[in-house]
Parts: structure tokens; sequence; C-alpha cells
């Protein structure tokens, strides 16, 4: 029991001292302007981010997490498909381009006490790039599920981020709100990251060349005439490779637990 009481006041105190933390969420929109070798291939992503911290007592500091999921690119054409089984079929065929961020999350709060609290941060984690096919009845009107799905590409790489923004305390619009509840949050953060293979359906028309240096193959899928019976492969987009660059712009809303 002795050697139990050092560990019991330990917990205890880790408890209190982050119970004094104030936690804070938020939800919003995130745009995304690729830079560098990305640019060429990527002409910009819109998407929803979420993000929750732990801010210490004083305001100065806070910790968190950080999610975005954003579509670069999408696809879409009728098809005549040939199913595994052998049948075939008028198909809607999707093509979506994707990226996903999970990073971890710090803060510094220029000022506090205001209305305006400006900040700056650093990031860190991991960004996953996604292509997937999706092929829809256009017949079937009551259900949204696809008949059939498949991943085209998937790969990934680390990122960072540094930057910045701006917090608004909407109380001072708001009256009902208590002070410091609810806020609009306006940011923008560089990200870089290592080398990353993505695909993209929708390539900036100043950059289609017939072989740009940084496109390393075609990704195709196979399709059938109902006519003649031929497959054939319908081209569904390009795999490049680039180092994972771009600018972060966010417009989400931020609330925060009170007492």
């Amino acid at each position: 029991m002795k050697k139990l009481l050092p560990l019991v006041i330990l917990l205890l105190s880790i408890h209190t001292s982050y119970a004094q933390w104030t936690r804070e969420w938020s939800i919003g929109y995130a745009y995304a302007a690729p830079t560098g070798k990305m640019k060429q291939n990527i002409n910009q992503g819109n998407g929803i981010v979420m993000d929750f911290h732990l801010t210490a007592p004083g305001e100065r500091y806070s910790f968190g997490a950080d999610f975005n999921y954003s579509m670069y690119g999408y696809d879409q054409s009728r098809q005549q498909y040939m199913f595994p089984d052998g049948t075939t079929a008028d198909m809607d065929v999707n093509v979506t381009n994707s990226f996903m961020n999970l990073m971890a999350s710090g803060r510094y709060n220029l000022i506090t006490g205001k209305n305006i609290l400006p900040y700056v941060g650093v990031k860190a984690g991991y960004s996953c790039f996604r292509t997937d096919l999706n092929i829809y009845d256009p017949d079937d009107k009551d259900s949204c599920s696809p008949v059939e799905t498949d991943l085209l590409q998937k790969d990934g790489t680390w990122i960072y981020s540094i930057g910045g923004g701006l917090k608004y305390d909407l109380s001072s619009v708001f009256k009902k709100l208590k002070h410091g509840s609810m806020f609009i949050n306006m940011s923008a953060y560089y990200t870089q990251g290592g080398a990353v293979n993505y695909m993209n359906t929708d390539v900036p028309d100043q950059h289609r060349v017939a072989s740009p240096p940084n496109r390393s193959s075609d990704v195709e899928a196979e399709f059938i005439n109902t006519q003649t019976q031929v497959v054939h492969k319908h081209h569904v987009g390009y795999v490049y490779s680039s180092f994972a660059q771009m600018m972060d712009y966010r417009l989400t809303f931020t609330f925060r637990k009170v007492n």
C-alpha cells in the first residue's frame, strides 16, 4: 500500500493540473493551394477540418490534434461496365482524388484577454493521398450505395506545418454568448512533406503536357463495348510524384468550454 501511495499522489496531481486546462474544439472549411512541383499537378483542394486543443492556464499555450479531409480532383463519366460475373450495364463511373492529414498541433497566443487573439503555431503528422473508384447504377434512384468500389492509388508521407492565425471572440457581437465561449478562427499555414505518389483527374490546363517529368504512370479501368464485345481500357488519371507542398487556409468556428 505504501508503494502505491506515491503513484496515487502523482495521478491526482496530473488530474488536478489538467482539470485547469480549457478544452476547445473547432470545425470548418479548409482550402489547399499547392506550391512547388505539386502545383503543376493539383490546382486546389477543398475540404473540412476538425481539431481539438487544450489551453493552459493563462491561455498562452495550446496543444492538441488536427484532422483535415480535402478533395482535389473529381471525374464522372457514363461507361458500359463489365462486372466480374460477366454481366454489363451502363454505369456512372466516379473517380475521386483526396487527401487526409492527421497532425499533432501546438499554438502560442501572442496576446490574451482580448476580443482579437493572434497566434502562431506548428503542426506535425501524416498525410495520406488516395484515389477511389465508385460505380453507381444511374437507374437506382433510391440508394446512394455504389455497386462496386475500388482503391486505385494510395500513398502517404510525413508532413509538418508552420503558420498562424486570428481568433475573434463572437461574444462581442452576440451578447448572449459567454466571453471566450465561441470564436471565428482564420488561419494560414505552410505545409511541407516528403515525396508522395498521387493521382489527379483534374490536372491544371497550363500543365497538361505529353509527358511531364514528375508523371510516373497512367491508371486505367477496364470496360466493355456491348456491340463488339471488345474489352477496352478507360483512362481515369495519371500518377504523379512530388514533394507534399501547399498553403493551407482555414475558416472555422471554435467552441470553448467556459465556466
